[in-house]
């Protein structure tokens, strides 16, 4: 059968607890500003990169599509049932969705430069002649 401690000595533990408790929460909060001042200088060099960063994507993305609408029809649809293939592919072998998604991400992206071509324009890969 066990038996608390009690007078002084109990007392005695529990104030020394109560002290370095006392002291770490002082410790931590002594630091605030300081973790404070840094995470909002860390924010402003993101908010002042941001728009290049967002705008090379941009200039990235556009460049790709446009690659993508001089591809002949044919050509694109077969990578985007290639893309999809994979992408089932991965969904049956037990990949999870985060992974199947990024296998299908190709299909949509091909699908996407098919459907936004200027003037609806179906490129063929060979010229028929007459």
């Amino acid at each position: 059968m066990e038996t608390q401690e009690s007078g002084p000595k109990s007392f005695k533990r529990v104030r020394s607890a109560v002290g370095r408790a006392r002291t770490g929460v002082s410790g931590a909060i002594g630091h605030a500003p300081e973790v404070a001042g840094k995470a909002r200088q860390r924010a402003a060099e993101v908010a002042e990169r941001l728009p290049g960063a967002l705008g090379r994507a941009e200039t990235g993305a556009r460049s790709t599509v446009t690659g993508l609408q001089t591809m002949s029809d044919s050509r694109l649809r077969m990578l985007a049932a290639a893309s999809v293939g994979f992408g089932a592919g991965l969904r049956l072998a037990g990949a999870s969705r985060l992974t199947t998604l990024a296998g299908f991400a190709a299909a949509s992206i091909l699908g996407f430069a098919i459907v936004s071509r200027p003037n609806r324009a179906h490129l063929a890969p060979h010229q028929v002649q007459p």
